[in-house]
């Protein structure tokens, strides 16, 4: 047999040489699934800003139709008994709540769901403490109970605060954004109001304070104590600074370290979570 026989084939790998091949693909692949990670949150998250972007229009479309007013509900009119009272019916069936004043302008469910929302609820889980889900009594589209909740609007401009034209600073009065609630709350507005009328300065801490909800969807649960106590009391009825927040704080964002906002001038953008202040309420 000849010496050519003998040898192993040619360019065959060694038993080192494929262990070493195994921990390249090893490293390359640590390096690269973050990235991809980050690559599926930043399409969610395009997605999501396409999602208020027609949201917002809809809005703005309804107040184009409605004398420049925006859709309205105030909890003392609109709502016929106390909060957490399973028995009441909206004395005008909810018609004029912004998911279903403007839908008929959106004419698609599914732009209200975030990608990113893992909680997965629907606008009966939404809104499921409210009303008396009876079809003949509540105003929601029954394709609008079935879809997915992910936003949330700017409560005081909904009770009647300002109308389209009467705002000042429309680019920067937010209508809809991410959100852990269908409502913003009232939390830290009469602060930015008493500020605004004060012309206090830009550091006064009036108005260095987070709108806990649109900032910090994921909720109290995420956040921790203090805002998990008593309820979450914390993170629905206050607006702390932003030393109170944990340094992890941008965790419970959406998107990364922020959220999806639109204005009432109708454009959309991503916003920091700690830039999420009470001037975004816009209104006085």
């Amino acid at each position: 047999m000849s010496s050519q026989n003998r040898r192993s084939p040619q360019g065959a790998f060694t038993l080192i040489e494929l262990l070493v091949v195994i921990a390249i693909i090893a490293i390359l692949a640590a390096i690269l699934f973050p990235v991809f990670a980050q690559a599926r949150e930043k399409a969610r998250q395009t997605s999501c800003l396409s999602n208020l972007k027609q949201l917002t229009l809809g809005w703005i479309m309804y107040a184009q139709d409605y004398d420049e007013n925006f859709p309205q509900w105030k909890w003392g009119e609109n709502f016929k008994s106390s909060w957490g009272d399973q028995g009441s019916v909206s004395p005008n069936n909810a018609t004029t709540l912004w998911t279903n004043a403007i839908f008929p302008y959106v004419k698609n469910a599914q732009v209200y769901y975030c990608p990113s929302d893992a909680r997965g609820l629907s606008g009966r889980d939404t809104f499921g403490g409210w009303f008396v889900w009876d079809d003949t009594l509540i105003g929601f589209p029954l394709v609008l109970q079935e879809a997915k909740m992910s936003y949330g609007a700017n409560e005081p401009i909904t009770d009647g605060r300002t109308g389209l034209a009467a705002m000042d600073r429309p680019a920067e009065s937010f209508l809809i954004a991410d959100m852990n609630t269908p409502l913003s709350g009232w939390a830290g507005f009469d602060n930015w109001v008493a500020a605004e009328n004060a012309n206090a300065p830009a550091d006064d801490p009036r108005r260095t304070n987070v709108i806990m909800r649109i900032a910090f969807p994921k909720g109290p649960a995420c956040l921790g104590t203090p805002f998990s106590d008593n309820g979450g009391d914390l993170y629905y009825n206050q607006s702390p600074t932003l030393a109170q927040l944990t340094p992890n704080a941008d965790t419970c964002a959406r998107h990364s370290n922020g959220n999806n906002i639109g204005f009432a001038d109708g454009h959309v953008k991503f916003t920091q979570a700690k830039a999420t202040l009470n001037r975004l309420y816009g209104v006085k």
